[in-house]
């Protein structure tokens, strides 16, 4: 089942590619022989193919919904825009002291000092909840002279997301996983150490 809901929502394009070599192949056996099957076979596909796409594009799944705010999230951490990014973390964050409010905190100095681009995330669906793990490259921000050790240039993340009342899908707890184990607290420490040996 989630193999077909992949196919389906998330990943249609390729679906709709073998629906139209399909097509192709038996519009070609069709013009050779005039076969009523094939030319039936063929219609059907194109069908097919265009009702996938217009499902693909009306329903978006939990799966989507994650992926546009880990989008959202790495968009606005590579601007240093830390409102954007701070708005996609849940009220109901739990990592640590003062739940989002301390990691509103965390979030506003660590932009102040690094920029952060992100790569392709990993993200897994289950039980109504998210993981994501997702590497992130820092550099220092514009007029920062901040200097990351090369170990902390490239973090790998790990953050569980769950939906809000608002049906929005939202960050609900993260922690460093490479190269090793820290939640941002403890990067928001480090960051300290480094900018204050500056």
């Amino acid at each position: 089942m989630d193999i077909l809901r992949h196919l389906l929502f998330e990943n249609p394009l390729t679906l709709c590619v073998v629906l139209g070599l399909i097509a192709l192949g038996a519009g070609f056996f069709w013009s050779r022989t005039g076969s009523r099957r094939a030319r039936t076979l063929a219609l059907a596909c194109c069908g097919a193919a265009a009702a996938v796409a217009i499902v693909a594009w009306a329903v978006e799944t939990d799966y989507e919904r994650v992926a546009k705010t880990l989008h959202r999230m790495s968009d606005a951490a590579s601007r240093g825009d830390a409102e954007t990014l701070i708005a996609q973390i849940s009220s109901e964050y739990e990592g640590g002291p003062r739940g989002k409010e301390g990691l509103a905190a965390v979030v506003r100095l660590g932009l102040a000092h690094v920029r952060v681009t992100a790569e392709d995330p990993v993200i897994s669906i289950e039980n109504g909840h998210a993981t994501a793990t997702q590497i992130y490259h820092f550099s220092p921000a514009p007029k920062s002279r901040i200097a990351l050790p090369p170990q902390y240039e490239k973090i790998t993340w790990e953050g569980a997301f769950a939906p809000d009342p608002d049906g929005q899908w939202r960050l609900r707890s993260v922690v460093a996983t490479k190269p090793e184990r820290m939640t941002p607290q403890d990067a928001a420490r480090l960051l300290m150490k480094l900018a204050t040996q500056m």
